[in-house]
Formats: C-alpha cells, sequence, structure tokens
C-alpha cells in the first residue's frame, strides 16, 4: 500500500482546524454584538487566514503528487473531482473576501448585521459547506479516518451549514 504524502497529512489537520476556527468564528460573530470584537478575535482570524494560504499550498503539492503519478495515474472522473475542489475553493476564497471588504469597508455592524451582509455570511456558509462537502472523501483519508464515515461528515456539515443560515437570519430579523 502507498504511503499517504506529507502534504495531505498537512493538508488533512490545516482543513479540518480552518473548519473548526470558522465554525467558532460563524457562532460567536452570529451570538455577539458587532461592538465585542477583541484582539484575541483578530489575531485568531489572522491565523486562520494563514492557514488557508497553508492549505492552498499544500492542495497545490498533492494535486500535484495526484496529476503526475505514475503508478497511479488518476482517471478521468478523480480528474473532474479535483477540478471541482479547485472550483468550489476558488468560490469559496472569492466569498470570504467579499465578506472581509464589506467588513473592512463598512462598519462592523453595517456589514455584517444587514440583510446584505447577512446574505454574503449565508453566501459563505454555503461555499464552505459545498467545498467541504466535495472534499469530505480526501479530507477522512488525509486525516486516515475510514471513508465509511463520509456521509456522517457531509451529514454534519449540511446540517451545521443549515443551523448557521438559520442563526443570521434570525440575527437580521431580530
Amino acid at each position: 500500500m502507498k504511503r499517504r504524502s506529507t502534504a495531505r497529512t498537512v493538508n488533512g489537520i490545516v482543513s479540518a482546524v480552518i473548519l473548526c476556527l470558522f465554525l467558532v468564528h460563524a457562532v460567536l460573530g452570529t451570538f455577539s454584538s458587532p461592538l465585542s470584537f477583541s484582539a484575541v478575535a483578530s489575531y485568531v482570524l489572522w491565523l486562520g487566514m494563514a492557514l488557508v494560504g497553508v492549505h492552498v499550498v499544500a492542495s497545490i503539492a498533492t494535486s500535484y503528487e495526484q496529476l503526475t503519478d505514475t503508478v497511479r495515474p488518476p482517471s478521468r472522473k478523480k480528474r473532474q473531482h479535483l477540478l471541482l475542489k479547485w472550483v468550489t475553493g476558488i468560490v469559496l476564497l472569492a466569498v470570504v473576501l467579499l465578506h472581509i471588504l464589506r467588513v473592512r469597508e463598512l462598519d462592523l455592524a453595517s456589514a455584517v448585521y444587514s440583510p446584505l451582509g447577512t446574505a454574503v455570511a449565508i453566501a459563505l456558509v454555503a461555499a464552505l459547506a459545498v467545498h467541504a462537502w466535495t472534499g469530505s472523501k480526501s479530507l477522512l483519508k488525509d486525516l486516515n479516518i475510514d471513508r465509511k464515515y463520509r456521509s456522517v461528515l457531509r451529514a454534519g456539515v449540511a446540517i451545521l451549514a443549515m443551523v448557521l443560515a438559520c442563526l443570521l437570519l434570525f440575527n437580521v430579523v431580530l
């Protein structure tokens, strides 16, 4: 059996940490007032963004490894799935940048606690859910977890996305 690459292991760990940081940020952002943003939260956000950079670099490395594998060359279906992971990742990055721009250009209350801000936040939750859903098999493989848990991971991602979207909508209504 082929040994898993270091890049895959690093990518799996970093992806799981990013997902956790995102969820903490989303929940705290939903339940806190716009005035309660602290310096610690700012450092955690920048740590998350740095980890996103590591994730991108590790994803480039693992994609290269997969596409240049001469022992087990990727099938057409596998190449298409790899492309889908990259497309969902790029869409996610675009929505993250839109969210950051809104927060930086407007005051936090207008950027997040407005109908447009909520729409951007819900788009962010949806983009992350689709990206995590698409990469669920890879994430489990990277973390050396049996792929029979893929449906559990996917269900968890879908439920969390729906709960966060509802909380965001509830926040605007109140």
